[in-house]
């Protein structure tokens, strides 16, 4: 691309950012205005649903809580991913590269997916103790299977034309894979990363509910038992932002990364 290409396309991604943040601002004014309509109009006691404003006032005033708890629930979800998305990919490449591998221990991941968080939350807590390590535990369980499910129909998905090509010039499993099969599994791998990020989120804070350590999870729990229902809805404000963020940032890096598919 010439520098004249450059130069013409950096004002209009300027612009459809500017036009996306502008809906983004639109979008969430017209759901703060129902808020408050509804409230309102419905006549909800404050300690149910409070209105917009004092939800608001509560963040600011508790700002320096809501950053730190939030900061510890966003630690604990991206390790968590983070394990979750080489140990997927891991054994998403074994199971393709090994029919009879993927066959007698699909059901073993099966059962292992079947296992209730909240039956494995307390017994992490058990062996990890009630630190940031249980949270990565069930948040590598919660995002693991979407994942591993994704990429194996990406990698399982490729272009036949293309694979056959490289068989046919010699190409070795490995090569094969790693030229035809894995970029082709890479919108599947975005796809899987988009629903196990926001479960991640979910998942650390489901954590902790159950060990009681520090988090958004525990910040909504101690609000909810101290009646301090516009922090507690402050709370869930942000974990729901936090959660369309990173949709929005997995969104961004699939175009950034796979823009060749479009």
């Amino acid at each position: 691309m010439s520098a004249e290409d450059l130069s013409i396309d950096r004002p209009r991604a300027g612009r459809l950012l500017a036009r996306r943040l502008a809906l983004i601002a639109l979008t969430v004014g017209i759901l703060v205005l129902a808020w408050q309509l509804v409230v309102t109009g419905l006549r909800i006691p404050p300690y149910l649903i409070p209105a917009p404003g004092p939800v608001a006032q509560a963040f600011v005033a508790n700002l320096g809580v809501i950053g730190t708890q939030t900061a510890f629930t966003l630690t604990a979800a991206a390790l968590g991913l983070t394990v979750s998305t080489a140990l997927a990919t891991g054994i998403a490449l074994a199971f393709s590269m090994n029919r009879n591998l993927a066959q007698a221990s699909l059901p073993v991941v099966i059962a292992f997916r079947s296992t209730p968080v909240a039956a494995v939350a307390p017994l992490a807590m058990l062996f990890l103790g009630r630190g940031i390590s249980t949270s990565m535990a069930v948040v590598t369980i919660v995002s693991f299977f979407p994942l591993l499910v994704n990429l194996m129909r990406g990698l399982a998905g490729a272009d036949r034309n293309a694979a056959e090509l490289m068989h046919v010039y010699g190409a070795s499993r490995w090569q094969q894979m790693r030229y035809v099969r894995i970029p082709y599994a890479l919108p599947f791998l975005f796809t899987g990363m988009r629903i196990a990020a926001s479960s991640a989120i979910l998942g650390a804070m489901l954590s902790e509910w159950i060990t009681g350590s520090k988090g958004l999870g525990n910040l909504i729990l101690d609000s909810g038992e101290m009646r301090e229902t516009e922090l507690l809805w402050a709370a869930v404000v942000t974990s729901i932002t936090i959660a369309l963020s990173v949709f929005w940032i997995t969104s961004a890096g699939e175009k950034r990364f796979v823009h060749w598919r479009a």
